[in-house]
């Protein structure tokens, strides 16, 4: 009988406890859905909306129930956000392994579930009358503040350890504009999302989230006015999505970059997440919606899978994943791919995370690319994401779920709001003394090295006339100068960096030719040459320099070839195909090919040929000067020794030889870089004036100091 009183009693608190304990989780969840972005509220309430289409229903109808949260909430739409953000992560994760060249799309997906979510939300606290401004954005800032405070301070911090002063200079800047939600109009104002410069920017990601708060600083306060006015909120928010979206079509014919980045031309896409929130349930057979859930995943994943940077985007293109997206939540939670793959605990773990993870993936990847000075590998961009992955739900843990579910969310709000206000502050005060410069010894001209390292080794200047650009063998023929004297400069982006010299020249009004520049990157402009690499088109700048000799009718032409000892490299000669990495066979063919397209050329022109020119990976080369590792900047002791003009000429000693025998045989003359570069002494100082580097990466010279000081072509110019 004790024995079983005992266990009446202890069954009874267990009972109890677990009661306790779900009661807690059913109230922590409640808190997270009616005080979160963009979970901001139940999924799937109860509402009650107008018999008349557009038209809120203010008498006759029950209450919207908001509080049956049990049964509100649809994980499948945090698992349709995690497809978004990891559409994302991996697309800037992985850039050259072409998985999915299209996954920037999760944004738009993002776009679309947010206006969903909040707009449900604002539509039923303005019908019941429960709407304030104070309260929405109350939410706004305890949702979005807390973590993007934390990310723009660990940005900050660690750019301060491992970027230079100009560098921090920028970054400052963009965390002013980051916590000041405008990222989206800084970038607008520079370069583009996919621009390589993008990946020096760690706080690129950021406009996304500018124009859902410019969105949502705009929309509130229209909808409870058109309440107010008893305005028919359907026919608004459609006449407000088409009008967006004309804009958008109109953009994305004249300029992708306003179009990718102005809220006026992407407010369509949470408007039309608005739109569905608006309509009523639709009344739809189980099979129809399977069917609509398969259809909407597919469009995402179609998006993402084929669509490709250099697309008009968002423009016509942005449809597909937007209405993809409608399609899912449209589907409903019990429709087949929402319940067995939204809605499955792993992809509803991510989904609770996105946020925060959309927040730390590309800071990380940025900062590898700024120490590396290249993408990271596919190994270290997977322990990125790993980390990302981590941070977010540290993140999530430790600082979203207590700032939320805290009591006393004024103190919350003010604090949070407060946090973000003096970081947008530093980050400015950072960018206004120039990167706090006082980190380093003045001696040091950290300036001009990190200067020097973030000029363009291979770029049109701004005279040229670009006639042909072959983005994906990234070759180019362009043209620069009026005179009746034809001269064509070919080679690889070695030749090219030759071009600020001609710019001065045409400033001046001393460029007295036509000056043509046939180049492709890394390309030895001679016949024959095969690979099986990304220089596999190489052949085809041969044959553009063939084609403009003879259409051209060009007098002179200057080449700069180069051996090309590559690793799956070939030599076409006399029907064979010989291997140019080792021996001399290869060797003997690559110059004996030179040869025969001498004689060609001559027929038409005089043909100089360029000796090799100055260059060190390394005691030139000022991104070795100054080297960065994840734990700072480190500044090479010998950066400001001269080297021996002897030691730069050993490594071309065979090649020039072979140009020398060219010459010989043809009648080509021979054009020597070295005395502009390094002067006529002993020794090759890499800087110029008050201490400039010359280089830019040890190979390329940089256009400041070609302008002024590369006269080796003059006689041929002016």
């Amino acid at each position: 009988m004790i024995h079983t009183v005992v266990g009446v009693l202890r069954n009874a608190t267990q009972l109890r406890q677990h009661y306790s304990r779900t009661r807690m989780q059913g109230a922590r969840r409640q808190a997270e859905l009616l005080d979160s972005f963009p979970r901001d509220a139940p999924t799937k309430t109860f509402v009650e909306f107008g018999s008349y289409p557009g038209q809120f229903n203010r008498a006759g109808r029950a209450p919207i129930n908001t509080t049956t949260l049990a049964q509100s909430y649809r994980p499948d739409i945090d698992g349709l956000r995690a497809v978004a953000v990891l559409l994302v992560v991996i697309f800037h994760a992985f850039p050259n392994e072409a998985w999915l060249p299209g996954g920037f799309v999760g944004v738009d997906v993002f776009f679309v579930i947010s206006g969903y979510l909040i707009s449900k939300i604002l539509f039923s606290e303005i019908e019941q009358h429960r709407f304030s401004l104070a309260g929405f954005y109350g939410r706004r800032i305890r949702r979005i503040f807390p973590a993007l405070a934390v990310c723009l301070t660990a940005v900050l911090v660690y750019g301060f350890v491992v970027l230079m002063p100009s560098q921090l200079a920028q970054l400052g800047k963009q965390i002013f504009f980051g916590a000041s939600f405008l990222s989206n109009i800084a970038l607008w104002s520079e370069s583009g999302y996919f621009d390589s410069a993008a990946t020096s920017k760690p706080l690129l990601h950021l406009w996304s989230l500018g124009i859902e708060e410019q969105f949502y600083i705009l929309w509130p306060p229209l909808l409870w006015v058109a309440f107010k006015l008893k305005a028919t909120i359907g026919r608004l928010t459609a006449g407000l999505l088409v009008a967006s979206f004309v804009v958008n079509l109109a953009l994305s014919l004249t300029d992708t970059s306003s179009d990718f980045y102005l809220p006026v031309s992407r407010f369509w896409e949470l408007l039309a997440g608005a739109a569905l929130a608006w309509r009523p349930d639709i009344n739809l057979k189980a099979s129809l919606r399977h069917v609509i859930s398969i259809t909407g995943i597919a469009a995402i994943a179609i998006s993402a899978a084929s669509f490709a940077p250099e697309m008009r985007f968002p423009g016509w293109l942005a449809l597909l994943p937007v209405a993809g997206s409608i399609a899912v939540i449209m589907a409903g939670p019990n429709a087949i791919v929402n319940k067995t793959i939204l809605s499955n605990r792993a992809a509803v773990s991510i989904g609770l995370i996105s946020y925060p993870l959309y927040l730390w993936h590309w800071p990380l990847i940025a900062f590898s690319y700024v120490i590396r000075g290249k993408p990271p590998t596919s190994l270290m961009a997977f322990g990125l994401v790993v980390a990302s992955l981590l941070l977010a739900w540290a993140t999530y843990r430790f600082i979203e779920q207590p700032v939320r579910l805290n009591s006393n969310r004024f103190r919350y709000t003010a604090i949070a709001a407060a946090c973000v206000a003096v970081l947008g502050a530093s980050g400015l005060m950072v960018s206004i003394i120039g990167g706090v410069p006082q980190r380093f010894q003045a001696s040091l001209d950290l300036e001009k090295m990190n200067a020097a390292t973030l000029d363009e080794t291979y770029a049109p200047t701004k005279g040229m006339n670009v006639l042909e650009f072959d983005r994906r063998r990234n070759s180019v023929v362009a043209q620069i100068g009026q005179g009746d004297r034809k001269v064509a400069l070919a080679g690889n982006s070695t030749m090219f960096h030759y071009g600020p010299r001609l710019q001065q020249l045409e400033d001046q009004g001393q460029l007295a030719v036509s000056a043509y520049f046939v180049t492709g990157p890394a390309c030895p402009l001679v016949p024959g040459v095969t690979a099986r690499d990304e220089f596999a088109d190489c052949g085809v700048v041969v044959n553009r320099l063939s084609e403009l000799v003879r259409r051209e009718k060009v007098q002179a032409v200057v080449i700069s070839p180069h051996y090309w000892p590559r690793k799956h490299a070939f030599i076409e000669r006399a029907g064979t195909s010989i291997p140019l990495e080792g021996g001399d066979e290869g060797r003997r063919a690559f110059y004996a090919n030179l040869e025969d397209f001498v004689r060609e050329l001559k027929r038409n022109a005089t043909v100089y040929l360029v000796l090799g020119a100055p260059q060190s990976p390394t005691a030139l080369n000022p991104q070795r000067m100054v080297t960065r590792s994840v734990t700072g900047i480190r500044v090479d002791p010998n950066a400001q020794s001269s080297v021996r003009i002897t030691d730069l000429r050993a490594p071309f000693a065979q090649h020039d030889a072979d140009l020398r025998t060219v010459a010989e045989r043809t009648g080509a003359k021979l054009l020597d870089v070295f005395p502009d570069v390094c002067g006529n002494g002993e020794m090759c100082s890499p800087f110029f004036g008050a201490r400039e580097p010359i280089f830019s990466d040890g190979v390329h010279l940089r256009p400041v100091f070609v302008r002024e000081h590369l006269h080796f072509l003059d006689f041929l110019l002016m």
